[in-house]
């Protein structure tokens, strides 16, 4: 049976699936599962992979025309937001990790959604005193932040493009203005998102009332604008009065103010050393660096499905007590991965026994006076980028609007955000404040983990990262695992079933052996369909072939030379 058709069968099942599965709505990738065979591709000069087809021809044209890996993330974005809206676009916040050649430097680039200033503590908590329930806030003004996504792309234009923008804008512009035919996969989320996707007056005419081919003229409109005038345009009226007036009248309390303060932050990657190979990734506000970090650094002396799991469940443990916005909360940070506090927490895993229960830990050149709980929510609306351009610059880009469909709010012919709700709902527990509390202008914690690689020789290897929420951390730490430790190739490893854990319940995508011998030790384990995306280049460290590998659970390509 071919992808179409197999994606076209699932569509038939889709309306007996209960409209209150509240995890189902959120993630109707997961149903499309292992739907079709891996998609490869190899090449000596260039790679791009992204999770849709349309977006990967895009970034490769770009390549092959001498852009860079920036101009070919631009082009494969602002087509996602088209083609793969119920994950990613203009409305949405982005992380990426950028690799500069000729510099041979690293940059980390926050495009975190915000907060408006004039949230407070109580922002999510109903006249009752009850917090709101997650899709009470998500289908709610309230749940939309400043976008960082336009002002990302921006930056990485300015900073590592080398083609105009006009010409990057080209193959999204084509498409909303032409018309694109919508893939079975976002048949398969709009048809699953009824209910939701339909409660806005603008999300309903573009969505339902448009059958087989999909334009976008506002989209297109706006591209033109955004070429000649830059991203700023994002941020000023009439623009960001479209978005502030969508919102406010669903509750929300966006102001002028808040688009005018948004800046996107360069932060310090986090890096450091797994089986003498360097890796970074994205520091707070994203838990992903120090929690990937801290469970490789745990288990380093022994990598087994065991150590994996029990150092998953004391690194979640401190993400969920430390981990929120650096600007606002005093976290420990890369204290996480001092060596003796590493040692510490890796004398508490036993090889013949199962922690049934776990709770952070103190590093000791951190103080005590600030302790926190978090508590919240995780995005499920995401999408990631892996780029290599002929001159050696790689980007590693994770971009979300956090639901699928985000807040199903439209403005300027895109979808809007619902970032607010990975903010904790409530600002206390037990008396003590919660790190990821929201406040205004604050960014809320995510689990994207953009992540670059490098060999023993200090160049890059792998690139890779996933959609999937805070099991991107499990799905991106499992597959260095078996690339470094297993010395799988990375089809292999993107093709096995997710394992993975995020503090209690160990969770498996189907039953192997490795399963089998988990739950003989005593693991408690759930078998489940797990949605990933995990799009990954490997770049071998003596021939120097580049292979693209796209996540066989979603219907992304890659493409090479």
């Amino acid at each position: 049976m071919s992808q179409i058709k197999l994606f076209l069968a699932l569509l038939v099942f889709l309306p007996v699936l209960s409209q209150s599965d509240d995890n189902m709505r959120a993630n109707p990738e997961k149903y499309i599962g292992k739907a079709r065979l891996t998609q490869i591709a190899e090449g000596k000069n260039f790679m791009a992979v992204t999770s849709e087809p349309l977006a990967t021809k895009a970034a490769y044209e770009v390549l092959e025309n001498d852009g860079t890996a920036a101009d070919a993330a631009i082009a494969a974005q602002l087509v996602l937001g088209l083609t793969e809206p119920q994950s990613s676009g203009l409305g949405g916040g982005t992380f990426a990790i950028y690799y500069d050649a000729k510099h041979k430097s690293i940059s980390s680039i926050d495009g975190r959604e915000a907060a408006p200033y004039s949230v407070d503590e109580d922002y999510f908590i109903k006249d009752s005193g009850d917090p709101m329930t997650f899709y009470e806030a998500v289908l709610n003004g309230k749940s939309v932040g400043v976008p960082g996504t336009p002002a990302l792309l921006g930056l990485l234009h300015e900073k590592y493009g080398s083609k105009e923008l006009e010409s990057l804008i080209a193959p999204a512009y084509d498409l909303a203005i032409n018309g694109f035919k919508p893939s079975a996969a976002l048949e398969i989320a709009i048809r699953s998102d009824i209910g939701k996707l339909d409660k806005h007056i603008s999300t309903r005419d573009y969505f339902f009332r448009q059958k087989h081919l999909f334009k976008n003229k506002d989209y297109g409109s706006l591209l033109k604008k955004f070429a000649k005038d830059g991203y700023m345009i994002f941020y000023k009226d009439p623009i960001s009065t479209n978005i502030i007036n969508a919102v406010n009248q669903k509750n929300g309390v966006l102001s002028q103010r808040d688009f005018n303060d948004y800046r996107v932050i360069i932060r310090t990657p986090v890096c450091d050393y797994f089986i003498k190979h360097k890796i970074c990734s994205m520091g707070e506000p994203s838990s992903g660096a120090l929690t990937i970090l801290q469970i490789l650094k745990m288990i380093e002396h022994n990598p087994s499905w065991h150590n994996y799991i029990e150092a998953s469940k004391l690194a979640f443990a401190d993400r969920n007590y430390f981990m929120a916005d650096p600007d606002y909360v005093l976290s420990p940070g890369i204290k996480l991965l001092d060596d003796e506090y590493i040692l510490n927490r890796r004398l508490i895993i036993n090889s013949d026994t199962v922690l049934n229960s776990v709770t952070n830990g103190q590093p000791s050149s951190w103080g005590n006076n600030f302790q926190y709980e978090n508590i919240g929510y995780e995005e499920k609306g995401t999408t990631h980028i892996s780029i290599i351009d002929k001159f050696g610059n790689i980007i590693s880009m994770t971009s979300t609007i956090e639901n699928s469909f985000g807040s199903r709010i439209m403005a300027n012919g895109y979808l809007l955000n619902n970032e607010l709700t990975d903010f904790s709902f409530v600002a206390k527990k037990y008396g003590k404040p919660v790190a990821n509390r929201i406040e205004g202008g604050k960014r809320p914690r995510s689990s994207m983990s953009p992540t670059i690689v490098f060999s023993k020789n200090d160049l890059p290897m792998l690139i890779i990262g996933s959609a999937g929420g805070s099991r991107i951390i499990g799905h991106v730490t499992q597959r260095i695992i078996d690339v470094l430790h297993n010395k799988k190739s990375l089809r292999e490893t993107i093709e096995n079933h997710h394992i993975l854990n995020r503090g209690s319940v160990t969770e498996a995508e189907g039953e192997n052996s490795i399963v089998k011998k988990l739950i003989e030790k005593g693991h408690k384990v759930t078998i489940t369909d797990i949605a990933s995306g995990l799009n990954g280049i490997y770049i071998d460290p003596q021939t120097h072939l580049i292979t693209g590998v796209s996540d066989p659970r979603r219907i992304g390509i890659p493409m090479g030379k």
